[in-house]
């Protein structure tokens, strides 16, 4: 009450607070270690007043039940009704080790579904959309002998040569510069995956949800491979 207090004061004389005080965001669990971890922290440096909890989940959570004002998730809107903020989507290759890749022999489209895949739960598992660069696509069953929610696992798997993996640009572009990967079918890539911040509908937003947002669009457009909303 008392902040929705202040946020009508502050509307009515014509003023906007600082971002302070504390703020609660969720945020995914692979992406909220890279480049979330990185908005937020940026933020606070900006803002000495500003105070952050974040929780990292590899799902999406309700606002409302677990008291934060905002959650970034990756993925489709889990609920029409909440308000939701789509800044873009992420474009996600295929890599795989050299030493995958020698005794798999030559990868086409057409061998994926006979191929090991790394499976990521709700997002790189069953049949996924593949789309060519020059913007055909087509629906390919993957097999996934190892299956995890977690995306540090999943790369993880894939750094260990276990099968070929997908990751965001940003994720795996040290890596393949470095040799340990190398991109599978450039070609070829999977869908761009949404990234959203949801919500609490009907409420004022503070001076400080508005920084955090405006943050992590900021630091998303900095990123390889991700694509602005129109």
């Amino acid at each position: 009450m008392t902040e929705r207090w202040a946020g009508l004061s502050d509307r009515l004389q014509g003023r906007q607070s600082r971002p302070e005080g504390l703020l609660r965001v969720i945020g995914p669990a692979g992406y909220g270690g890279g480049f979330l971890t990185d908005a937020v922290t940026g933020l606070m440096a900006a803002h000495p007043r500003l105070r952050v909890e974040l929780t990292l989940a590899d799902h999406y959570m309700d606002l409302v039940a677990t008291g934060a004002e905002c959650c970034i998730f990756v993925g489709q809107v889990p609920d029409q009704d909440i308000i939701c903020r789509t800044f873009g989507a992420m474009q996600r290759i295929l890599v795989a080790t050299p030493a995958l890749l020698r005794r798999l022999g030559r990868v086409t489209i057409d061998r994926l579904p006979q191929l090991p895949f790394m499976g990521l739960d709700a997002h790189v598992v069953g049949t996924v959309r593949m789309v060519h660069r020059d913007g055909s696509s087509r629906l390919v069953t993957l097999d996934t002998p190892f299956r995890t929610g977690s995306l540090a696992a999943n790369y993880r798997a894939t750094l260990n040569g276990a099968g070929i993996g997908s990751a965001a640009l940003w994720m795996c572009q040290a890596d393949i510069a470095s040799g340990r990967l190398e991109q599978v079918l450039p070609a070829w890539s999977l869908a761009p995956v949404g990234i959203h911040a949801a919500l609490l509908p009907g409420r004022y937003r503070t001076a400080r949800v508005t920084a955090f947002l405006d943050a992590v669009h900021t630091h998303l457009q900095s990123l390889a491979g991700f694509i602005p909303a129109r």
